[in-house]
């Protein structure tokens, strides 16, 4: 209030953050006569006093009159800045397409006296009128789909004509921006969804083509892994069986072996025992006698009354060889020296067999051992029998080492052969054959 003992002709319930259309807060009407007093407003309002021949004195902030004498009214003006936001249509080239601007003015009042003066009441609509009168002009030459180029040459268009509010002492800054209607609007958001989807399905369809690329690669590299995995596993497999296969056959070769070993030597221990054995006698009880040496004593004993059994049979034998009438004569020429030898062995109490050297008979020969050397000088050398050699009997347990293992003996030459027997001797002259033949006539 100017004076708040009088209310003034006219007020807008207006403060600093109210949107305003007409800056003219208050309208005061001021007596002739009318004692001085001090008017109170704002500081940042500024006061229009009008005089009696229609001028107008504007006293800006923070000055103030001396005295209203002279004075008929008092306007108070709000010279702050102030913001006004507004959408207005442009008609484009086509009437029937309208573009939308967005206008953003800045405003204030330069000049209280002019705009008091001026009689306007309402800023916006002023300021929006002569943007939209400078304007149209330049939105008609460009169709709704050129919007950028219509803000483009708006904003270079505008700014060289007079500014806006300039008449009514207003001093203002704006800006601009240019869209097409609505319908328009969703038109190119239907267009640009179709054109996204599209696009979507594209690029969806190139990633899948680059995924089942990938994933194919994928598959092969895990087919060439699996393929090595299993020729590496096939190949040492196959290695082992090779392998097994080895041993097995080393095995069944080792078990050949043996079992061919097994049997040579289960040949030789037949041919020994053979060889033995066919010999009788005095060889038989030497094996036994090797094998068992605590049967000495039984084997001498029982060796004795075999060579007396024989010593009997043989003397037997030789009684009924001389007997008369027994054989012919040239029969018995040999029988009669194996006789008389046998005799002779008797007689000289040794058995028949046994050489009739004084030196000790010859250890017998295995193989493996040294080769005997020859009879002491002045003895003649023993003719072997024409069958296989006979041993000699064995010697006294300690006399030649100990007897010979079954591995060290080998046959004689020419054992498992039968004996050679020699020829029959020719018939002499007079006598007479098996069946009479050839007998002397008496």
């Amino acid at each position: 209030m100017s004076d708040p003992r009088r209310r003034p002709d006219w007020e807008q319930p207006a403060d600093r953050h109210t949107q305003l259309i007409d800056p003219v807060i208050t309208v005061q009407q001021l007596g002739r006569f009318e004692v001085f007093r001090k008017l109170q407003t704002r500081i940042d309002h500024a006061l229009v006093f009008s005089t009696a021949k229609g001028g107008y004195v504007a006293f800006l902030p923070p000055h103030r009159p001396g005295s209203t004498r002279g004075y008929t009214a008092v306007y108070e003006v709000d010279t702050g800045v102030h913001h006004v936001r507004a959408d207005i249509e442009l008609p484009s080239d086509n009437d029937a397409l309208q573009f939308v601007v967005a206008v953003e003015i800045s405003w204030r009042v330069a000049d209280p006296a002019l705009f008091v003066a001026s009689g306007r009441r309402d800023v916006p609509r002023l300021l929006l009128g002569e943007l939209e009168q400078a304007a149209r002009p330049v939105a008609r030459r460009f169709a709704i789909a050129d919007s950028a180029q219509a803000e483009v040459e708006l904003l270079r268009v505008l700014p060289e004509a007079r500014p806006l509010g300039g008449d009514c002492g207003l001093q203002t800054s704006w800006t601009v921006r240019l869209r097409r209607d609505q319908e328009n609007i969703d038109h190119q958001l239907r267009l640009q969804a179709i054109q996204h989807g599209t696009a979507e399905q594209i690029l969806t369809e190139e990633l899948g083509m680059r995924y089942d690329v990938q994933l194919d690669q994928r598959a092969r590299l895990q087919d060439e892994l699996t393929t090595g995995r299993a020729l590496a596993y096939g190949g040492q497999q196959h290695q082992l069986a090779l392998q097994q296969q080895q041993w097995e056959h080393q095995q069944r070769m080792e078990l050949s072996r043996q079992q061919a070993e097994l049997q040579r030597v289960e040949a030789e221990k037949i041919a020994f025992y053979q060889w033995h054995l066919e010999q009788g006698g005095v060889h038989g009880w030497a094996l036994h006698l090797a094998q068992h040496p605590e049967d000495s004593a039984l084997v001498m004993r029982t060796m004795r009354e075999d060579q007396l059994q024989m010593i009997r049979d043989q003397m037997g034998l030789v009684s009924q060889v001389l007997a008369d009438g027994g054989a012919e004569r040239h029969e018995l020429q040999g029988p009669k020296q194996l006789a008389l030898r046998a005799m002779n062995d008797i007689l000289n109490q040794r058995l028949p067999g046994v050489p009739h050297d004084p030196a000790p008979p010859a250890p017998p020969q295995y193989p493996g051992q040294l080769a005997p050397q020859g009879p002491p000088p002045g003895v003649p050398r023993a003719q072997p029998p024409a069958g296989p050699p006979a041993q000699p009997a064995p010697a006294p347990a300690g006399q030649f080492g100990p007897p010979p293992t079954f591995s060290q003996w080998e046959p004689p030459p020419g054992y498992g052969t039968a004996p050679v027997q020699p020829p029959p001797p020719a018939p002499e002259a007079g006598t007479e054959t098996e069946t009479g033949e050839g007998r002397p006539q008496p």
